[in-house]
Parts: C-alpha cells; sequence; structure tokens
C-alpha cells in the first residue's frame, strides 16, 4: 500500500486530483472491486405460517441460520 503515501490529504479544492489517486491507490492494492462491487441483499427472514407447528418453525429458523451467518461475514470485509 505504499501508493497511499502519494494521496493528498482531502482539502475541498482538490477533490479531482485526490480522487484520481485514490482509485489509483486502490487499483495498486488490487482492492478496487470494493468500489465497484454493490452491497449484498440482505436474506429475508424466515416467517412462520398460521399452519406451522413448533418443529417446522425451528426447522426454518436452522435453515436460515448459515444463510444469515454467510451473509454477516460476508459484509464484514
Amino acid at each position: 500500500m505504499s501508493c497511499l503515501k502519494d494521496v493528498p490529504t482531502l482539502r475541498g479544492d482538490n477533490y479531482t486530483e485526490w480522487r484520481k489517486k485514490v482509485d489509483l491507490a486502490f487499483v495498486c492494492a488490487e482492492v478496487d472491486w470494493v468500489v465497484n462491487e454493490p452491497q449484498p441483499v440482505r436474506p429475508t427472514e424466515p416467517v412462520r405460517e398460521a399452519t406451522d407447528d413448533d418443529a417446522v418453525w425451528e426447522k426454518k429458523k436452522k435453515d436460515h441460520a448459515p444463510v444469515e451467518m454467510l451473509y454477516s461475514i460476508e459484509n464484514q470485509k
């Protein structure tokens, strides 16, 4: 990340130069995908239907847990 030392402090009047150097630093560090990738959509919570008994509801929650965990892990990066 030695490219970061070339990025000037953002003052407001130097936005164009700052943005170009920040983009270059991202490319050098190979993290430019962060700027371009859309944020993943949060998985929908399971809904308990009126006809679901406790066993069916617990299975829905259990099946949803790994999906929610993966989403949380992916969004911490």
